[in-house]
């Protein structure tokens, strides 16, 4: 059986996360992370994300490039998968909206490339080889500087009919609540992330105040940063609950920068949901945290291009 390889890119607000995948298992053989270039436009970015293709071949002196099926690129925003191009950006990344990821990357490159949102391709990851394998359904959500996700069922994801699929961090939680940068009022994001967090505390310890300060001071039995993890404990509890009834799926993941601080905070939402949900077909024991950690978008993005590109018998 010959060995096929793909490249998954991970691209975000802050950095590009790279990674040359053994098709077989998942197996990362090489990994880079760059810096987004953001203050150049998109021209610079896609220039970014092809030379961190072209070290990951070079870097990847002990296996046959010409194995490489293919190219996954896991992005924020709303992005078609049938052309690879980003149908509506992000604010993290100015100027995104409207890049052909796919043909510039395949144009430079010669491989053929798959581009994804970044939520979807993390849930295809853990579907593949991580917390989700041998699932049949889970919603795999990035608990971070935003609340992204993904739903995976029985072998497909949910995109929608412009890539805008599975945006579970802007269901409406407060009703004319906190302002969301998506422009609505009140979404699970302005509640449920890193951002949200640390605006709260902002309000007590000043404007430098920031998400981890608060895990750190609830470590130590702080009284405010105490509440704010309840709080927000209480609200991922809620949105959990209107996910588990929007989807039905077999498991929730948590993954992101905030899902390593779960044992602050995953025991109350578990109890939460047990307490509404308990003796029916949910339980708060089937919330579990994530597998793949950063990697789950970079490592996702690779197996969507094994899966799109590979030989299926080779």
């Amino acid at each position: 059986m010959v060995e096929q390889l793909a490249v998954g890119l991970d691209v975000g607000g802050t950095k590009i996360l790279g990674g040359l995948v053994r098709g077989a298992d998942g197996h990362v053989l090489a990994q880079i992370r760059l810096t987004t270039p953001l203050a150049d436009g998109s021209a610079e970015i896609l220039r970014s994300l092809v030379a961190a293709v072209q070290k990951l071949k070079a870097r990847a002196d002990d296996y046959r490039s010409d194995r490489i099926v293919g190219i996954g690129v896991a992005s924020a925003g709303h992005v078609d998968w049938e052309s690879g191009e980003i149908t509506d950006g992000t604010p993290n990344i100015p100027g995104w909206a409207g890049t052909s990821i796919a043909a510039n990357i395949n144009a430079a490159t010669g491989l053929p490339v798959c581009c994804d949102n970044d939520g979807n391709a993390a849930a295809w990851g853990e579907a593949w080889i991580g917390a989700g394998q041998g699932k049949r359904s889970l919603v795999a959500i990035t608990l971070g500087t935003g609340f992204g996700a993904g739903i995976y069922d029985r072998g497909h994801l949910l995109r929608g009919e412009r890539g805008g699929g599975a945006e579970l961090g802007h269901i409406i939680l407060v009703p004319d609540g906190r302002p969301c940068n998506c422009g609505q009022q009140g979404c699970v994001e302005a509640y449920v992330s890193g951002t949200a967090i640390s605006r709260q505390a902002q309000h007590f310890w000043g404007p430098t105040a920031t998400t981890q300060e608060v895990f750190s001071r609830a470590r130590m039995a702080d009284p405010i940063a105490c509440e704010l993890t309840a709080e927000f404990a209480r609200y991922l509890a809620l949105a959990l609950l209107s996910i588990f009834n929007i989807c039905d799926p077999e498991v929730i993941l948590l993954g992101g920068g905030i899902a390593a601080q779960a044992d602050l905070f995953l025991s109350q939402v578990r109890s939460r949901l047990n307490r509404i949900l308990g003796g029916r077909r949910w339980s708060g024991e089937q919330i579990q945290i994530a597998a793949l950690g950063e990697r789950a978008g970079m490592i996702g993005a690779a197996g969507q291009a094994i899966e799109r590109f590979g030989l299926r018998h080779a």
